[in-house]
Order: structure tokens, then sequence, then C-alpha cells
């Protein structure tokens, strides 16, 4: 996220936020509640704390680099002076990022959640929507998750049915506060209903948004949609070419196949 003087937002913003009350659906809680949904979760999250450390680390060492150019570009006897040395832009700072990571399926009853893209009508199909908050301090002052923590976000899924070009089923938990940390993970169920014709499977493209509601004075709007999905699925080789390893997808929707 871009935003304007971001050193002045965060002083402004500090004293106008007022935290939210939880208030999920019953869907969504009885996804939180699930012992293999959770099991997903926390192996996302985990995966994300590494990305994030790695992340802190290249940012420090981006500014330290940065700020020494400016340094060096500043003084009366260097080649800046003659116009040979260009002061570098600041380090972008990035806010916050949303993600997909799934589908995961229970392929047996009781079974865990496997990834798995091919869903039968009235399967249970499960696709988080996940939100990272930078805990990087801003400008000598709190970082992007402390200033969003009491903040509302509405994640949505809107779905295209490829078979007629039409809009397909949506699904939108509730809005909930960021809360502490810097990670947001929402459960959602993939709508596998109505069920469709047999030999007449229904190609569906997700796509997922998020929006910072109530924002209020001190803050720009926020918005996001993943541009960047984790497909989990391991894609067997074929006709001699290499399997397709389980990794992100960039630019493109999440898309599975609900078949009778």
């Amino acid at each position: 996220m871009t935003i304007t003087d971001p050193a002045a937002t965060t002083r402004q913003a500090a004293t106008t936020r007022q935290a939210a009350t939880p208030q999920l659906d019953e869907a969504t809680m009885r996804l939180m509640e699930d012992e293999r949904v959770r099991e997903c979760m926390t192996h996302i999250e985990r995966q994300l704390e590494l990305y994030t450390m790695q992340y802190q680390d290249k940012y420090r060492r981006l500014t330290e680099q940065a700020t020494r150019r400016q340094s060096v570009a500043a003084r009366p006897d260097s080649t800046a002076a003659e116009g040979g040395v260009l002061t570098p832009l600041p380090v972008p700072y990035l806010w916050f990022d949303l993600m997909a990571v799934g589908p995961f399926k229970q392929i047996a009853p009781g079974g865990p959640l496997l990834p798995n893209r091919i869903i039968q009508s009235g399967e249970r199909a499960v696709l988080f929507a996940v939100l990272w908050r930078n805990p990087t301090p801003l400008a000598g002052g709190p970082s992007a998750s402390a200033v969003m923590a009491p903040l509302v976000y509405q994640v949505r899924g809107a779905s295209i049915e490829i078979n007629t070009a039409s809009q397909g089923p949506a699904f939108e938990p509730p809005p909930q506060p960021f809360g502490a940390g810097f990670i947001n993970i929402v459960p959602m169920e993939i709508p596998s209903l109505p069920q469709p014709l047999e030999g007449r499977p229904r190609i569906l493209e997700i796509h997922l948004t998020a929006d910072v509601v109530g924002v209020g004075t001190g803050l720009p709007p926020f918005a996001a949609f993943a541009t960047r999905w984790f497909q989990p699925d391991l894609q067997p080789g074929f006709l001699g070419q290499p399997d397709i390893l389980p990794g992100i997808v960039e630019e493109s929707p999440v898309r599975v196949l609900i078949y009778r």
C-alpha cells in the first residue's frame, strides 16, 4: 500500500481508533472450532512468521544502505554536488497484504484437510484468506500492525462461474477487528451447491478482497485484493513434463472444479 506522509499518519491515528467487538457468524465459528482447520491455520501462521523475519532483516539492511547513501550524497565534497550521485528514494514500506491459501478438503470422513481443487457437490472445501500487517516500526513510530490493530476489516470471496460467464456464489464472513499480532487468517467454505448437472461440472474462479471499514479521521482508506495465491496441490508430471510443485501463483484467481 502507498500512503502520503506515513509518519504524520501514524501520529495522528494513535488517538482516533476505537476497538470493535468481534461478532463471528455461526458458519465461521464452526470452521474456527474445527481441529483440522486450526491445524492448517497454525501451519500457515508459522510460515508467515518465518517470512516476516526474513522481510524485517531485508528491510533493515536496505534502510541502512539508503541512509549511508543519503549521508554520502549530502557531503559537500561528494560527487553529488557535481551531479554524479542521486539521493536514493526511501525504502518502500508495505502496510499490509492479502493472500489466498488453499483450497483444502476432507478426503475421507474424520480425515485431515488435504490440498484438492476438484470438489464434489456437497463436499466440504476450505479456502483461507490470509491478512498480514507489517510489524516493522515506521519512521521511528509505531508499526502498521499496531496502528491498524483496532481497525475493522471485511474479507469477501467473489466468484465467477466460467461455464456461463456469470456471477457465482459469494462468501462473506462478518467484519472483524484486526486485534493484536500481525496475522489474521479467515477460513471460508467454498460453496459447492447447487449441484451441477451430470457431465457438466462447474469451474469457479474465486477472487479475494479485503477492505478496512470505518477508517475515520487520520488514516487514508485501505483495501487489497489477493494477487498471490499459494496453491498447495501437487500436480503430477504428464507426458514427460515435470511435476508442478506446490507454490505461489502470481496474478491468478483461485480456480476450483465442482462436479456431481
